[in-house]
């Protein structure tokens, strides 16, 4: 495969180029479904960071499509987190007082497959700035602006800046959130927005969310990128999903916190599986979740335990678990 390529979007040319070192463990192997409805998608950084993580099946699992996300879970549903019922334009979605999260873009740099919104009837908006600016001139009550998506550091610059633009133009807006996977996942991309980052924390107060699931996917590269922001005075933190196989174990989310931490970022939520269609297998039950977290809370200092919940359509706030 050529050094060129940026991103694989099939599954031959991603084992390929893993190698034959790299054996699947025997439910990945003998459940891998080349032909999957959730499309596959994976950076060539994170099939670097498989080829050499200490844990190379704990990343593999949340790239490779297999057959069990075509089996229909009681509980399980394509809006688990009643995104659309909250919906007030085409990309913004308000659950909160005060907050307001724009979904800049249907694209994203990897396709995990526990994604809660894998059947999110997505589109690219050509106005969106212009939506997101026409919306917030009538609800100046939101001081908190989300930028989610897909992955809002997806978009090109011009876009980019275009968007956070419309949303400075009102005074009302005093904090700007990202949620973002790129640092991990196509680090090269967070760092074309990096200078126009780095002066947005003198315009709002500005918090940047990273999606890391495991220690393996921290590098080099993610932490160019976050030691650069934080010193800019952006507060970083993270949010993991607890899934089976990846990051189910105490040790695991231990490694992962401190070495957040070593990168500037603070661990803020580890999340119960919400319950989208095709993602049950990751499920982790809520009493073994406790068991996890009392056991890093007696490793770690408080700062470095994440908070462990879920989101409930219709709730006002994350559920504490």
């Amino acid at each position: 495969m050529e050094n060129s390529v940026k991103v694989f979007t099939q599954i031959t040319d991603f084992l390929d180029y893993l190698g034959d070192g790299l054996a699947l463990e025997k439910d990945l192997a003998a459940g891998l479904d080349g032909h999957p409805k959730f499309p596959f998608l994976c950076s060539k950084h994170y099939a670097d960071l498989i080829k050499k993580a200490e844990c190379p099946m704990a990343l593999l699992r949340q790239v490779l499509p297999i057959t069990e996300e075509n089996k229909c879970v009681a509980g399980f549903m394509d809006d688990p987190v009643g995104d659309l019922p909250a919906g007030k334009c085409e990309n913004i979605i308000q659950k909160y007082d005060g907050r307001a999260l724009v979904v800049s873009t249907a694209t994203c740099g990897i396709r995990c497959r526990f994604c809660f919104r894998r059947n999110y009837p997505f589109q690219n908006i050509k106005e969106a700035a212009q939506q997101v600016s026409s919306w917030l001139d009538e609800h100046t009550d939101v001081w908190e602006v989300i930028l989610s998506g897909g992955d809002p550091l997806m978009l090109g610059p011009g876009e980019f800046r275009d968007l956070i633009e419309a949303i400075a133009a009102h005074p009302s807006v005093t904090t700007l959130r990202i949620h973002t996977r790129l640092p991990v996942v196509r680090p090269d991309l967070s760092l074309r927005h990096l200078e126009l980052l780095q002066h947005l924390a003198g315009r709002f107060n500005c918090v940047l969310v990273s999606h890391v699931n495991h220690p393996d996917e921290l590098d080099q590269e993610s932490a160019t990128f976050f030691v650069q922001l934080r010193f800019s005075g952006w507060t970083l933190l993270n949010q993991s999903v607890l899934l089976r196989g990846v990051n189910d174990c105490a040790t695991t989310l231990e490694a992962l916190s401190r070495k957040l931490f070593a990168q500037g970022v603070l661990p803020y939520y580890l999340h119960q599986l919400d319950h989208a269609n095709g993602v049950a297998h990751f499920e982790v039950d809520d009493n073994s979740a406790r068991e996890l977290v009392a056991k890093i809370r007696t490793k770690l200092p408080g700062y470095l335990v994440p908070k462990l919940v879920r989101e409930i359509a219709g709730e006002k706030s994350k559920t504490p678990v």
